[in-house]
């Protein structure tokens, strides 16, 4: 336990830094957008460019499958818990159910399965992340914009997200990587020598960061939801992806990275769509905060169980 401890504490211990920068005014707005922003379009796409082009085989059917189909029945369940039980409008419905399945999978994913699987595990990762937001974010934009009124069908609703996935550089960076996997060049020492020194800032940094930009609550009126969505999130979602993992004959490392990725606590790309649309916004913002605090105790049992 002290060494999966080992793996998870320091982890937590750069989000809390990242946190308390701002709240001691050692780092301004600009200053953590500025790194934010290194992360985002430079460390992050680095790293995860050269993990997919060095990568062993990629299996994208049984492993991002896996993932895939637990996140779509649990968001179902979860919209029809939120719908029906708790008669909510179908736009609330729709976001309670995505901080449900919407992991961290990128800035809190990469460093955590890096530290316990190395690039190995990072690869595996890439296959749930091609998918991960291009798909969950569209699903529910369409469910909010059909309860609004708005006329517009899903067509016009994935042509609106599409731009934004677009330039989206972690889906850039994998498609760019996927092709030039295909033409099996490999990379060049000076290139190679470049992603790494390139990629080995982004998870510390991508961490650090995190803390600083986390949503801040005003309150906790909506706890029930928020414990709800969190419960949801951390335990029934990677005991579902488990279950349909072992079904669809993943194991080893490949297991142990897909059930982490689902185990993720809630990203902060709900609470953003959540923003948005004004829906939701102050339980989307606490299930985001509250799952990443809870997750250090969750990730640490799942990953003692998988070692």
């Amino acid at each position: 336990m002290g060494t999966l401890f080992g793996i998870v504490a320091p982890v937590f211990a750069l989000i809390a830094m990242g946190a308390a920068a701002p709240r001691l005014r050692l780092l301004d707005a600009g200053a953590v957008k500025g790194m934010s922003d290194f992360v985002f379009y430079l460390a992050m796409p680095s790293l995860l460019f050269r993990s997919m082009v060095t990568a062993p085989p990629l299996r994208l059917l049984d492993v991002a499958g896996s993932f895939i189909l637990g996140a779509f029945l649990l968001f179902a369940l979860a919209a029809i818990l939120a719908r029906f039980a708790w008669r909510i409008r179908l736009a609330d419905a729709s976001v309670f159910a995505l901080n449900a399945v919407f992991g961290n999978t990128v800035m809190l994913g990469v460093p955590i399965i890096d530290s316990a699987y190395g690039p190995e595990g990072v690869a595996y990762l890439l296959a749930v992340v091609a998918f991960h937001s291009a798909l969950l974010l569209p699903l529910a934009t369409i469910l909010i914009e059909a309860d609004a009124g708005a006329g517009n069908g899903p067509l016009a609703v994935i042509r609106a997200t599409l731009p934004g996935l677009v330039r989206n550089p972690v889906v850039v960076c994998i498609v760019s990587a996927l092709i030039w996997r295909a033409t099996g060049l490999g990379l060049a020492a000076p290139i190679d020598r470049l992603l790494m020194l390139l990629g080995a800032a982004g998870p510390p940094l991508a961490l650090f960061c995190l803390g600083a930009t986390l949503p801040k609550p005003e309150g906790w009126k909506t706890m029930g939801g928020v414990v709800a969505a969190s419960a949801l999130k951390l335990l029934v979602m990677p005991a579902l992806v488990a279950v349909l993992a072992h079904l669809a004959g993943v194991q080893g490392t490949a297991f142990a990275v897909v059930v982490l990725a689902a185990a993720m606590p809630t990203g902060a790309n709900a609470f953003l769509l959540a923003r948005r649309f004004h829906t939701m916004m102050e339980a989307s913002a606490s299930t985001v905060v509250a799952s990443t605090a809870l997750s250090l105790i969750t990730l640490t049992v799942l990953l003692g169980w998988l070692k």
